[in-house]
């Protein structure tokens, strides 16, 4: 794999690690540093715990294999009303200003407002770093912790729900109420991507022949606006590989598809008003790029307007680039061929559809680890799996979009990427996509595994969209 310098990852705080080596080097470091600010007296903030969730991070997001990581430091993001989450601790701030202060990591880049592919719109990045030579000289050289002694930090909750204060999106406490209500939901969601971290570690992930670290597959479940009815995705880093990415991602050796229910939110929106929609494809329009129409009709779903009597046109000029004439069209033509739900248009619906697929997710995901006992990764609305469990993955989603959505409602469709394959184990999936896997034996996916080998891909692409929207 080609890694270039731009290639940088978003610092997360969300493991901690138990190993001696690890401990030791942060005691070490938080002695060091509180020489340098002669606070020889004990006092009760602990730059231990600080220094072994900033090594275990750096072991995790890769630093030792040459990738830069984007690294906050401003103040408001660790306290007060715009603190990010309840890892963004005073003390890692102050401590990750010294490892700067005293050249243990370097800058890379400054702060950037980089422009949203084929959009109008920004989206800041805080400035990046890098080890240094000193890190490599003093500290280690490489990861100071077994990835089996790695666990999840317990300030870092499996959900948390985000609201907007000032623009900028911050984790927010919940009423008793709000708890309550929903304690049946968020215990499920502790319990199934609890155990999801404690299987996953016992399978060898890899992108081509790189290894990946169980931490990076470790999910969080976000809602939004405030509300455990918002929203509900899961988030994890190893998502903030493009798809060409993840196409190469390996369990056990074994090739993987990433399989997702295709145009989701519309059908499921016709599903729930006990509609069809008439054609085979609610994004494809004449006279218009698909993947426009894609985006501008999930803009109209999760923008809040005057009911469906507001245009959406300026937002969507603003998010695909384009004039504000082709963006009226392109709206006209959306609630042409949309009539029968364009009341849901404008309304913010899109929020609640995504708590929907997120409760779907969760199902699919606790049936891979409770029953089948096999690895799994959630994507939003999509999972990668081991080319074997193919049949499996789409029984899975069928059977829970049933449940959530509407009684027998059967699901419109799914869809599947992966590399390009040996025409032999290609066969094999198609029949997988057909249901009639009982037609393969054991022995002969581990033919058509080992015959495929393991490939590289190429380059090594990050989506520095979807990181920003995850952290």
């Amino acid at each position: 794999m080609t890694l270039s310098n731009s290639k940088t990852q978003y610092i997360k705080y969300h493991h901690v690690s138990d190993d001696p080596t690890l401990i030791s080097k942060a005691k070490w470091l938080a002695e060091q540093y509180q020489l340098a600010r002669q606070r020889v007296r004990k006092n009760n903030r602990d730059f231990e715990a600080a220094f072994n969730v900033i090594l275990t991070s750096m072991e995790i997001f890769q630093a030792y294999d040459g990738y830069n990581l984007y690294i906050p430091t401003n103040n408001n993001l660790f306290s007060g009303a715009l603190k990010r989450n309840n890892t963004y601790t005073t003390e890692i701030r102050d401590a990750l200003k010294w490892l700067i202060s005293e050249s243990y990591i370097e800058q890379v880049s400054r702060v950037t407002k980089p422009r949203k592919k084929n959009s109008k719109k920004r989206q800041w990045f805080p400035q990046s770093y890098r080890l240094t030579a000193k890190w490599i000289s003093d500290i280690s050289n490489e990861p100071l912790s077994s990835p089996q002694l790695i666990r999840r930090n317990p300030l870092a909750g499996y959900w948390e729900c985000r609201k907007k204060v000032k623009g900028v999106k911050v984790a927010t406490p919940l009423s008793e109420e709000q708890l309550t209500f929903n304690a049946s939901v968020l215990a499920t969601t502790d319990r199934v991507l609890d155990a999801h971290d404690k299987m996953m570690i016992n399978f060898h992930t890899s992108l081509g022949h790189e290894v990946v670290s169980s931490s990076q597959l470790s999910m969080t479940r976000i809602f939004s606006n405030g509300s455990l009815d918002a929203g509900g995705r899961l988030f994890s880093p190893i998502q903030n590989y493009k798809k060409e990415t993840r196409k190469y991602i390996y369990f056990d050796g074994e090739p993987t598809i990433e399989i997702d229910y295709s145009s989701f939110h519309a059908h499921m929106l016709y599903h729930q008003d006990g509609l069809e929609f008439d054609g085979f494809d609610p994004y494809l329009i004449g006279g218009f790029n698909r993947d426009h129409v894609k985006v501008a009709f999930n803009i109209m779903l999760n923008r809040e307007g005057s009911g469906n009597t507001e245009s959406a046109a300026s937002t969507i000029s603003y998010e695909l680039d384009i004039d504000i004439d082709t963006a009226t069209e392109l709206e006209d033509a959306i609630v042409k061929l949309h009539g029968k739900i364009c009341k849901h248009f404008n309304t913010g619906v899109g929020l609640k559809l995504q708590r929907l697929d997120s409760d779907i997710a969760i199902s699919v995901i606790d049936y891979f680890i409770t029953n089948l006992k096999r690895p799994i990764i959630g994507i939003h609305d999509s999972f990668v799996v081991s080319v074997k469990d193919t049949e499996s993955l789409i029984i899975s989603m069928a059977d829970n979009y049933k449940e959530h959505v509407k009684g027998e409602t059967v699901m419109r469709g799914i869809k599947g990427t992966a590399q390009d394959f040996s025409k032999e184990l290609d066969n094999a999936i198609h029949t997988c996509f057909r249901q009639e896997s009982e037609l393969i034996i054991a022995d002969e996916w581990n033919r058509l595994i080992i015959n495929e080998g393991i490939n590289n891909c190429s380059e090594l692409l990050i989506d520095d969209y979807d990181m920003n929207e995850s952290i």
